[in-house]
């Protein structure tokens, strides 16, 4: 798909009337459950071992919902006009996204070597998203290993993330709208990290893709305008 496919935009716009409308109703309903859990922490003396567990499932349960709502209104905001003249560092980007993922990670053994990026024509929150995005897809597939590489060619920014998670089956459609997510972990959200990459990208007038190397790697490859 290229930005100026009408079937590609029909259908992000299709998608984000419909991640507008789901997160608004989403949001609601998570902020009864966080509110209830809330209320059940404050009595958390009189729980017995079950009734703790249940709080805890409860919790992981609202953590999970939250991150659906997120992922949609990521869809939103990606579907919207790119700021005008915007550049960004895109190492202070992924250093961004990476903080994000701490809490999410929760210990769990994950080994980024990166080298230095440049810049590219995004907005900070813009550029923020598309790390966190592609490290959340990478990660949801299994991966303990990541490398982030980039350089420039001409006045094109190029990234490229390497990871070794499990790669998606042969004709995977990752790009699309309500495409099936590489991963089934915890990380997974709504499974639109990928579309909203794409939309992120393709609006700025670059490109993104995905390919397997022949050791399973997946490689991510980024090309952005430096400059508007």
């Amino acid at each position: 798909m290229t930005p100026e496919d009408p079937a590609a935009l029909a259908a992000q716009d299709d998608l984000a009337a419909f991640a507008a409308l789901s997160a608004h109703q989403l949001g609601e309903a998570v902020a009864l459950m966080r509110g209830a859990a809330a209320v059940i922490q404050g009595e958390q003396q009189a729980l017995g071992p079950g009734g703790q567990d249940a709080l805890r499932a409860l919790g992981a349960g609202g953590e999970r919902a939250q991150r659906y709502v997120d992922d949609l209104l990521d869809v939103v905001r990606a579907s919207g006009e790119p700021a005008a003249h915007a550049t960004t560092e895109l190492d202070a980007a992924l250093d961004a996204a990476w903080s994000d993922l701490d809490a999410a990670l929760r210990g769990r053994p994950v080994d980024l070597q990166r080298e230095p990026l440049p810049a590219a024509a995004l907005a900070p929150t813009e550029a923020r998203s598309l790390f966190a995005h592609l490290l959340r897809s990478a990660l949801s597939a299994g991966a303990t290993r990541l490398g982030v590489t980039g350089r420039v060619e001409g006045a094109t920014a190029i990234v490229e993330l390497y990871d070794n998670g499990a790669p998606a089956p042969a004709g995977a459609q990752l790009f699309a709208p309500l495409a099936r997510p590489r991963g089934r972990g915890p990380l997974v959200g709504a499974g639109l990290s990928l579309p909203v990459c794409h939309r992120l990208v393709t609006r700025a007038g670059g490109r993104i893709g995905a390919d397997v190397r022949s050791d399973g790697a997946t490689i991510m490859t980024i090309e952005l305008p430096t400059a508007r």
